[in-house]
């Protein structure tokens, strides 16, 4: 029973924390990602809760993100929570 009231409270604190991701001072360069949350060296949970990075691809979570930038010695940010936005088709034409 006290294992349950945890992991119910430890959820509730995880959805309230996730939603407060934002844009930090420097617009465009996004969030920092919480790797230290996260024991890279035993690999990451299967949980699909994407983020964009600010290289404009999709990571199942933020654990993945930070494997990546561990492994690719890069410093990916968190663009925004959820899925990538596709660019408008206007942004498109007006690059070529």
């Amino acid at each position: 029973m006290k294992a349950t009231g945890v992991f119910l409270l430890l959820s509730l604190a995880l959805c309230c924390y996730q939603g407060n991701a934002e844009m930090d001072g420097a617009a465009g360069r996004g969030t920092e990602a919480a790797c230290g949350n996260y024991d890279l060296r035993k690999g990451c949970t299967k949980i699909f809760d994407p983020v964009c990075g600010t290289d404009n691809l999709l990571y199942g979570n933020e654990c993945l993100l930070c494997v990546h930038n561990l492994q690719r010695n890069t410093h990916v940010r968190i663009k925004n929570r959820g899925m990538c936005q596709k660019p408008s088709p206007r942004s498109n034409s007006a690059q070529k």
